[in-house]
């Protein structure tokens, strides 16, 4: 009778059984969830570079107006908080354990720091300034009546939980990779760097706006002065990650290209492909790995074209038209060769760079290989001028009308699914026309309405006929581009001349495949206003349909 059932924990048991423990740990990292962009995370459906098709999805009716305070989308504020008690109670109490040794301990509480400070920073990015809980509050603490803590103070306690963490934590995990996604220092200094830019950025430095947002005690919650050291210290927490990528080799840290092994020439568009379909690359500074493949697998379903697909993840004419030529100049350019109507009448220099014969049915199957192997990309003949001669992040980002779909095999019957009578040449170009296949008339509602489809993290090897997958993926939440972006957008805000601006925005458009931006507009050198509109415009490019632009469009 005093036996206790089986399925009830008591406090003892948790805290002196080394597999209860990190169990424990487990639940503290629950909190970050593998993002579904395409469906329940706002930021892509929510920006202005995506329209989202279904009308079932929650971003469809806010961009409407369709919404209210009792919405309730995208709701983490209990699940974050949980998760902040929770690291709270871990490390109160991780030292009781005796099957876990004083070093592993160290390195959990400071795993745990890591995770507070991290959901207090998603806490900030959505919700503004919060109430910081500094301690582990009594169950029957007075919760409904604590007080939002200023932004400026949630952003230094952020900031100190990262710095805290990376001391006990190591530089990477490549000698025990098993421990992936894990934060280490590279993880608690990106973080850092991310926060400190957002803190920077004008919406909460020397917003004016925010001159009434106070407490009831009326405590200001945004300083409204604005503060340029701000964005010196963000340009030096960047500049602290990009140290370990320059000064640390051991760190593998650097922009992903594909021929990083020393195996076969430097090709950008193949480069930019893979970054995203191979996990763990040396790119990702932070993310998530899941043997449950759900989210990245129903991205690749709602981004490839139907009728089996449900392809809707549409980029918006905006974002299309933001991609640059392949000579590095905007499309508005009258340099640029951008032409806007008529029909391409050569393809691309990269279309075919093996000379298949496209004619045949050998040379069918061999252009497809390179094409799904990334070796061959481009505009074809007969292509839409407008998408003719774009960049490499053009191609790898975005399926346009009439462009061969890469993610099915060469199957001839399979790639025809694909087609109309009259159009069936085992070639699968997209048909996003309305009463094409990918854009039947009637009810039919798997379609972009914007005429294009998001093809970045879409692995051209898999079969979406049949949803085969040869890979395992991941969800990268940080990547090395983002801080290399993140340094020179806050160098430019207070030392707008400083070398550093040009060698690592010129890195950045090397690894694409464009020239520098001080060769195609090199009016802008120096000038803050001009190369912030071009930064901008690179970040935009850069980082197209991986979450950031709702949050840098906002922050600007």
């Amino acid at each position: 009778m005093e036996k206790l059932p089986d399925d009830m924990k008591t406090d003892e048991i948790v805290w002196n059984s080394r597999k209860e423990v990190e169990k424990y740990l487990a639940n503290v990292y629950a909190g970050i969830e593998n993002p579904a962009l395409e469906k329940y995370d706002p930021w892509l459906g929510l920006s202005d570079e995506v329209d989202l098709t279904w009308t079932v999805h929650p971003t469809y009716g806010i961009n409407l107006g369709n919404w209210a305070p009792n919405t309730n989308f995208h709701n983490k504020y209990s699940l974050w908080y949980r998760a902040i008690r929770a690291s709270f109670v871990f490390e109160n109490n991780v030292d009781r354990c005796g099957e876990i040794s004083p070093d592993l301990k160290t390195r959990y509480k400071a795993e745990v720091k890591f995770l507070r400070g991290y959901y207090y920073w998603l806490l900030l990015r959505q919700y503004g300034p919060v109430i910081l809980l500094k301690e582990l509050q009594p169950s029957d603490a007075d919760f409904a009546n604590m007080m939002r803590a200023p932004f400026d103070e949630c952003v230094d306690y952020i900031v100190q939980m990262m710095d805290e963490a990376e001391v006990d934590l190591p530089l990477h995990w490549w000698d025990d990779q098993n421990n992936m996604g894990r934060p280490n220092k590279i993880v608690c200094k990106s973080v850092k760097s991310t926060v400190l830019t957002y803190a920077a950025s004008p919406q909460w430095n020397g917003n004016v706006e925010y001159s009434n947002f106070n407490n009831p005690d009326g405590t200001p919650l945004v300083n409204t002065t604005y503060d340029e050291s701000k964005w010196k210290r963000a340009a030096e927490a960047s500049r602290d990650v990009i140290n370990i990528s320059e000064n640390q080799p051991e760190a593998n840290l650097r922009l992903y290209k594909n021929n990083e092994d020393g195996g076969g020439d430097f090709n950008p568009y193949k480069s930019l492909v893979d970054l995203h379909v191979k996990k763990w690359n040396s790119e990702v500074i932070f993310g998530k790995y899941a043997i449950y493949q759900g989210p990245p697998h129903s991205w690749m379903i709602h981004s490839s074209p139907g009728p089996n697909n449900l392809g809707g993840n549409a980029p918006t004419q905006r974002v299309v038209d933001a991609f640059l030529m392949e000579n590095g100049k905007t499309i508005d350019d009258p340099t640029s060769g951008y032409v806007e109507t008529g029909f391409a009448s050569t393809p691309n220099q990269h279309w075919n760079p093996s000379n298949r014969n496209v004619n045949t049915e050998e040379g069918r199957k061999q252009i497809i290989s390179d094409i799904r192997e990334s070796k061959a990309w481009g505009h074809w003949e007969g292509d839409w001028n407008m998408y003719a001669n774009r960049e490499p992040r053009f191609y790898a980002s975005v399926m346009y009308n009439r462009r061969i779909i890469p993610q099915l095999p060469d199957d001839i019957d399979k790639r025809n699914y694909y087609n109309s009578a009259g159009q069936k040449d085992g070639y699968a170009r997209v048909e996003f026309y309305y009463g094409g296949l990918s854009r039947q008339s009637g009810s039919y509602t798997f379609f972009p309405r914007t005429g294009y489809l998001v093809q970045k993290k879409n692995d051209p090897q898999a079969n979406m006929r049949d949803r085969e997958y040869p890979n395992s993926y991941m969800s990268v939440f940080i990547r090395y581009a983002q801080i290399m972006l993140d340094y020179i957008e806050a160098l430019n805000e207070y030392d707008p001349n400083n070398a550093d601006i040009r060698k690592y925005w010129d890195m950045i458009r090397e690894r694409a495949g464009v020239p520098s931006a001080f060769i195609t507009n090199p009016e802008i050198a120096g000038n803050k206003e001009l190369q912030r509109e071009f930064i901008l415009r690179e970040r935009q490019i850069e980082l197209a349909f991986e979450g950031d632009r709702y949050f840098t469009s906002r922050r600007r």
